[in-house]
């Protein structure tokens, strides 16, 4: 599944290296930050496996507690 039609990416680079915020803005009521991390790899652009998986979790974790807070 791509990340892309439910993310929103927040990129700052800097000389420390480049950071990212994925957070989802599916909601109507609310913003769920769901992952921030220091990107690692000179190239590319695409979100490590690892990070994209953890994403996914924290999605319907944040899915779930939006349902108890705010209804469907």
């Amino acid at each position: 599944m791509s990340l892309a039609p439910l993310f929103f990416e927040l990129v700052e680079d800097n000389r420390g290296g480049t950071y990212r915020v994925a957070y989802t803005v599916r909601f109507k009521q609310a913003i769920y930050v769901l992952h921030c991390f220091q990107k690692k790899s000179p190239s590319g652009i695409r979100t490590a496996t690892a990070d994209s998986g953890l994403i996914h979790e924290r999605l319907k974790v944040a899915q779930s507690d939006y349902e108890v807070r705010y209804g469907k």
